[in-house]
């Protein structure tokens, strides 16, 4: 397991690359286009073209490789949804003079859990009926089955271990390896031991069906109006046939506990006997994957989720 290879393009330039493309790719013009955010992995711009819809957003990516399978995931996720997910117009292969390739999506109402704090302050009743209406989105998406476990297009594993355990086992080993040249703290070091030791009685009970899952379903990617109506959801990363819980930590990241996202979920459909410990699992090992992944991290949330973990794996004895 190795950090991605990123492309050296700054914002400025993939803003420039993003309107080359689009009047290219679809006979347009671009009358303006402003930056809606980025991360590693790339920059997202929304451009007001002379043409219909008359807005677009377009997504360009430092990483080989994910720009076609985010948009198989948004196509697929499309399906069966019961909340707007985004279409996919088009996708642009990198070329000489444009070394990115883009996505070219539908512009969604709304903006996201997350960056707008004035939707913390929304009522207790318009919170609720917000986690009602995402848990009830991604139920949907959880009722969604197919026969082999493994990421979107590359599912060939007859149980969820056969895929997570090889997969858990070498984030733990680039882990030790960080932990030795001083990248990763000690603190989480253990907590990965620890539970790797406890992996067998933490996953314990057989996952029976390989479910849908969106991958990334945190607050940042789910966009509303003021009060609170859902409008969509966005981003997917990695979205594969797996066990559902494997989704359900996301809710509690970020400001997720704010709108008791993951609490909602459990009082409405079943979940496993060690869930809390299972998603704290996740949470940490998922946190150390994207460590390894890109290269960065924000300090303060790998520590929150060895404290969680602690916490969990006390609470199961474990």
């Amino acid at each position: 397991m190795e950090q991605r290879t990123l492309r050296a393009v700054s914002s400025k330039q993939a803003r420039a690359f993003a309107k080359v493309v689009l009047e290219r790719e679809w006979a347009c013009q671009v009358k303006d286009i402003r930056f809606l955010g980025g991360g590693s992995f790339g920059f997202v711009y929304a451009a007001v073209i002379d043409r219909a819809p008359g807005t677009v957003v377009m997504k360009g990516f430092r990483c080989a490789g994910l720009c076609a399978r985010e948009a198989s995931e948004l196509r697929l996720l499309g399906q069966t949804s019961v909340v707007k997910v985004p279409s996919v117009y088009f996708t642009a292969d990198e070329t000489p003079d444009i070394p990115m390739d883009f996505l070219c999506m539908e512009m969604v109402d709304g903006t996201n859990c997350f960056t707008d704090v004035s939707k913390l302050l929304c009522s207790r009743r318009e919170k609720q009926r917000f986690a009602d209406d995402v848990t009830t989105a991604l139920r949907r998406w959880h009722t969604q089955t197919n026969d082999k476990f493994g990421l979107i297009g590359n599912a060939v594993y007859d149980s969820w271990l056969d895929f997570y355990r090889p997969f858990s086992a070498d984030i733990l080993d680039e882990a030790r390896r960080m932990h030795e040249s001083g990248r990763l703290e000690s603190r989480a070091m253990r907590a990965m031991e620890r539970g790797w030791a406890a992996f067998d009685k933490i996953f314990a009970e057989p996952v029976p069906q390989a479910c849908l899952i969106h991958g990334d379903l945190n607050v940042m990617n789910i966009m509303t109006d003021k009060k609170l109506h859902l409008t969509a959801i966005i981003d997917p990363l990695e979205s594969k046939w797996a066990d559902p819980e494997y989704e359900l930590f996301q809710l509690r990241n970020l400001t997720g506990n704010c709108f008791k996202l993951y609490e909602t979920y459990k009082q409405k459909y079943p979940v496993s006997e060690n869930c809390d410990v299972k998603t704290a699992f996740y949470a940490l090992y998922h946190e150390v994957y994207t460590y390894i992944l890109t290269g960065s991290r924000i300090h303060w949330y790998l520590p929150q989720m060895v404290r969680r973990f602690e916490k969990d794996l006390r609470r199961a004895g474990l």
